[in-house]
């Protein structure tokens, strides 16, 4: 198989979860992308962050293909600084989400379409405009509250809920809320028309919870060495954890090589 495109999660993948906005891959990583990408190869992020929270790989690595940002509620083009496709909650849902969400004890965090860095705290009572929200999370809990409060929201119809890593030691996970139509997986099929090649010429590289179902629309289902069990058990290759520079491994062995 001649693979085409190569398409890598971000926390966990590609740097440590949680890290900064500006914080680059290793030089191993810079390096086999660059030479992928001068052999023809698309190379591009699938994430749960949004534009201006990669900003130091987007640069670094030189991307060269639509980016999946806010778990596939938005698809961005790196090189007209343009989003080709976005998806946000209604003002109905959002209430709903909240709903759930103040049964617990957690920060709930609110991510506006206008800036993607003016996200900010819910406080009930406080107004707010709450039409055309990104993605709601629940950040940094520990991971059982996590799971509660995954179950809960699935009970809602008419949104995505996933889960991710989002801290080692101790873990921390991450719970995001998107519109029914944004997934890492329905953004993978859009980027496939957009690019014009087969979702079997893409290789996936992932980690986390909210990597499953872009994985399983991917040719080759990479799982990086640190992942949770539900990625290692659906992988066609376990690559080193991100530590190791997983991703340059599985540039070195699938498309340099």
């Amino acid at each position: 198989m001649k693979y085409k495109a190569v398409i890598a999660d971000v926390d966990g993948t590609l740097i440590a979860p949680n890290a900064g906005p500006l914080t680059i891959a290793s030089q191993n990583v810079i390096s086999a992308v660059h030479k992928a990408v001068g052999k023809g190869i698309y190379f591009s992020i699938a994430t749960a962050r949004s534009i201006n929270w990669i900003t130091g790989l987007v640069e670094s690595l030189h991307v060269n293909a639509p980016l999946i940002l806010d778990n596939g509620a938005r698809i961005y083009d790196p090189k007209t600084q343009k989003y080709l496709f976005e998806s946000y909650l209604s003002e109905r849902k959002v209430i709903e989400v909240l709903a759930v969400l103040k049964k617990y004890n957690v920060k709930i965090t609110l991510v506006p379409h206008e800036n993607e860095l003016a996200r900010f705290d819910y406080v009930e009572g406080e107004k707010y405009a709450l039409d055309d929200l990104v993605k709601i999370i629940v950040l940094h809990i520990s991971s059982q509250l996590s799971e509660s409060v995954y179950q809960s929201l699935t009970k809602l119809d008419g949104i995505q809920v996933t889960k991710s890593i989002s801290g080692h030691s101790p873990i921390k996970e991450s719970v995001h809320v998107t519109s029914f139509n944004a997934a890492k997986g329905k953004a993978l099929q859009w980027i496939t028309h957009y690019l014009h090649i087969s979702k079997d010429e893409i290789i996936g590289i992932g980690d986390s919870y909210n990597d499953e179902e872009f994985l399983k629309e991917c040719g080759l289902k990479v799982a990086m060495g640190n992942s949770v069990p539900e990625i290692l058990k659906i992988a066609d290759y376990i690559a080193p954890s991100y530590e190791e520079d997983g991703v340059a491994d599985v540039l070195d062995k699938f498309i340099l090589k």
